[in-house]
This record gives structure tokens, sequence and C-alpha cells, in this order.
């Protein structure tokens, strides 16, 4: 039976907001471990045949499955520049750089799964403050152990609240790492698939330069496609078709492929699709994936602290303990559960 009620209730709470802030960290590595697997029994079920695993579409790839966790690739031509007319043949980049967008999708879903955690810890110690202000200087009190408990109750959160801001700004810094250039090729790629998605979408075959990829892509696709995750483009017939495509592009006077939404889309790195899904460029956002996930054991210190002080307040009541656990872990299976089948 509860105790204390009001401080058992917050230390549940607390407990639910710290396993709350954990489900991004958890749920990037299971997306990163998922999309492993895949790829490994597609290599384990086409025997391990290069030539059968590069035929495979490219939504069953371990970057264009990363790259859509980490974008929303129905918006990310938000990052296109746009073809201004007096410069377009003199512009030396297609998009603008990810890193200096603050809205990127796993920062930003962190930042929301955590930010309650927080303001209620701060809210907590601000609390606190309060009344050790009262007890002292309102109140005057001659009860040296409730100005004691206090002291010390505000030094605990302190470094509690200071603790979490900490390891915070760290996980979010390193969520940023993911999006960078110089870190990992994931935005490279991302962008690459969403330039020749729309081209594919648009299907301007009145345009030689945007015919000659469109029909690239069709060949190598195994049903009628309605989207770039359904072309077979890292097969190496394709990939050389569409490097010569674009090297007779780059020669011509007009450099920038045709589109309603005058993007700059030039394809400049077509000749690096074979990098972007070799076991180099996939090991960079693997080991960028397992340095955030690491910070999971932060998290220990978050929750060693709220679970103890609840034991000790339920006394002898484990069983109640136990129930609180598991009712806080089906419920946050559940919310993430029904989270992942909205989007």
């Amino acid at each position: 039976m509860f105790r204390n009620f009001v401080l058992e209730i917050f230390l549940i709470l607390l407990i639910f907001l710290v396993v709350l802030s954990m489900i991004p960290l958890i749920e990037l590595k299971y997306h990163s471990d998922l999309y492993e697997t895949i790829e490994n029994f597609n290599k384990y079920c086409l025997n391990n045949d290069a030539d059968l695993i590069n035929d495979l579409d490219v939504k069953d790839t371990y970057m264009w499955n990363m790259g859509n966790y980490l974008y929303d690739f129905d918006t990310v031509d938000g990052y296109f520049k746009k073809k201004v007319e007096t410069e377009s043949k003199d512009a030396d980049t297609e998009t603008e750089d990810a890193v200096t967008e603050t809205e990127s999708k796993l920062y930003l879903y962190y930042l929301k799964m955590s930010i309650a955690f927080l303001l209620v810890m701060l809210v907590f110690f601000i609390y606190v403050i309060i009344i050790y202000n009262y007890e002292i200087c309102i109140t005057e009190s001659d009860d040296i152990q409730i100005k004691e408990y206090l002291r010390y109750c505000g030094y605990a959160l302190f470094i509690y609240v200071l603790l979490f801001i900490i390891f915070f700004s760290l996980i979010l810094k390193k969520t940023t790492e993911l999006y960078k250039k110089e870190d990992t090729l994931t935005y490279e790629y991302i962008m690459l698939m969403k330039s020749l998605d729309i081209i594919l979408k648009e299907n301007k075959m009145d345009k030689p330069d945007n015919k000659t990829i469109i029909d690239i892509l069709k060949n190598y696709s195994k049903n009628k496609i309605n989207d770039i995750g359904h072309v077979a483009i890292n097969n190496k017939n394709a990939m050389y078709e569409l490097k010569i495509a674009q090297e007779k592009k780059i020669k011509s006077a007009e450099k920038v492929y045709d589109n309603y939404n005058i993007y700059l889309i030039k394809l400049k790195n077509i000749d690096r699709l074979a990098y972007y899904n070799s076991d180099e460029s996939k090991n960079k956002v693997k080991d960028k994936v397992a340095d955030i996930f690491r910070f999971i054991y932060a998290y220990v210190i978050f929750l060693i602290a709220p679970i103890y002080i609840l034991s000790i307040s339920l006394k002898g009541n484990y069983i109640y303990l136990l129930g609180t656990i598991i009712a806080i872990i089906i419920f946050s299976v559940t919310v993430y559960n029904i989270y992942n089948t909205l989007q």
C-alpha cells in the first residue's frame, strides 16, 4: 500500500519520464540493427552473390532505410537550392548544408521526448529552494533537521539536474553528427535519391537529359516503378550508364536537370553511388549510432535514484514497486508501438 502518496506518484512520474527520454536512443539503435539484419538476411538468401545483391531494390538497402529514418523523405526537398536564372550554370552546390538546419528529425525527436523530464526536475528544484527559503527566512523555524533535509535535497537535485543537462546536451550534439557531411554520407545519399526521385516522378520525357535518366532507372527495375525506392540502382550496369549519362550532361551547356520546382538538380555525385552503399560508408553510420547509444548507460544514474527512493518509501511492499515498474514498461512500449504505427 502507498505510504507517501504524493512522493511516490512523483517518483513514478519521474521514472516514466526517464524511460520516455530513453526511447529515441533505443529506437535509433533498433532501426540500425534491424536494417543491418535485413541486409545480412538478403546476403544469406542470395548466397552472398554480389551480382544478385546489387540487383536488390533501393528500398532493401541499409543506407536507404537509415536515410529515410534520419530524414523525412517527403519534405527533404526543402534542402534543395532554387535555380537562379542568372547563376544556374555557375552554382557549385545543389543543396543547402544540412548542418545549418536545426530541425533535424532525430534531434527534434529526442528533444521532444526529453524536455518534459527536464522541465519537471527544474520546477521541482525551484519548489525545494522556495520551501527551504520559506523555512529559513519566513518561519525562522528552529527545526534544524528540516533545514538540513531541505538543504541536502537542494544539493542532490542540483547535481541530478546538472548531470541530466550535461548528458542531454552531449546526446543532442551527437545526434547532429549523424547529419554532418564530414561524419556520415547519409545527407549526400538521401539528397541524391531525392533528386532521382523528382526526375523519375515528374517524367519529363520531352527533355532529352531527363529522358535518359528516366529510361535507365526504368530499365533496371523489376516492376512498374512509382518511386526511386523500387529501382535496382546499385546494379553495376545501371551505375555505369548513369555515370556516362552524367558525364555527357556535364559537357553540355545546360548542366541543370529540368524540373517543375526549379530546383538546382545537377546529380554531381551520381558516380559515388557504389561508395554510398559500401561497407566503409555504412560503418560510418553504424559507428555514430553506437556512439549515441552508449549514452543509454548514463540513464542508469537517472533511474537508480528514483527507484531507490521509491523502494525506501514503499518499504516492504516491493510487490507494488514491481507492479509499478511493469506498468510503466507496458505503458511505454504501448505508446512506442502506437507512435510507430501512426508514423
